[in-house]
């Protein structure tokens, strides 16, 4: 993650730990996922994970590059919480296969070689161990309509007070390189919830709930503001 993300963002996270935008994903997961070991990669201040506790039996961990952020955090309910300075290049402080859930949300489009964290949590991931994968999509079709009268990469709004020159968001995904950049470390995904995220602002009263989901199922690139995948470790 950038050395120093700053710490104005962590403050701007202070989302309900209980009922948050994230939370209808998690509750997705743990529908089909009964994991004991847990690690949130980029945890952050907690708000997003910290609640599984509450509602799960299992161990959580929390991982992030920002101190603050970690302090933050310790005030939550996390088993243990470890500070890694730089995801590009260091190693993740657990051994082979620890856990059977790993979490990473918003995280790899913040760094430089996200290829080395993705193999670093396939490391982490015990055989047949799943991966909540989680990054913006900024260019569904209404983000494109956006770029192309504003020329804009902030196509949500999501760091108004950036320039080019000091983006938060240095990597832009889509499916196919999801799919490319962990399948080549060993993940298979599994499912695809990315329908947690399809809001086409342009219209989005006009088209009813059921279908938004189906369209964001359909073709996630254009019709979702997420990329939100379910990936299973296989060796």
């Amino acid at each position: 993650m950038r050395d120093h993300f700053e710490n104005k963002y962590i403050d701007l996270i202070n989302d309900d730990i209980y009922e948050n935008y994230f939370t209808p994903v998690l509750d997705d997961v743990f529908a089909y996922y009964k994991p004991k070991y847990v690690c949130d990669i980029g945890c952050g201040n907690g708000v997003f994970t910290s609640s599984i506790k509450h509602k799960f039996d299992c161990k959580l961990f929390g991982v992030d590059g920002n101190k603050y952020a970690l302090k933050q955090a310790s005030k939550l309910d996390f088993d243990n919480l470890s500070l890694v300075k730089d995801f590009s290049i260091d190693s993740l402080p657990f051994n082979d296969g620890t856990f059977d859930l790993v979490i990473c949300k918003d995280v790899l489009e913040h760094l430089v070689d996200p290829v080395h964290l993705v193999n670093e949590i396939h490391r982490i991931t015990s055989n047949n161990g799943i991966f909540l994968f989680h990054v913006p999509n900024h260019f569904p079709i209404w983000g494109r309509v956006k770029f192309l009268f504003t020329n804009n990469i902030d196509t949500f709004n999501y760091f108004p007070e950036s320039e080019r020159y000091n983006f938060p968001h240095i990597r832009f995904f889509n499916m196919n390189s999801v799919k490319k950049l962990l399948g080549n470390s060993g993940f298979i995904m599994k499912k695809n919830l990315s329908h947690h995220f399809a809001k086409p602002r342009i219209i989005h009263r006009f088209i009813p709930s059921v279908v938004k989901k189906l369209l964001a199922k359909f073709s996630t690139d254009n019709f979702s503001e997420g990329i939100t995948l379910i990936f299973e470790k296989r060796l």
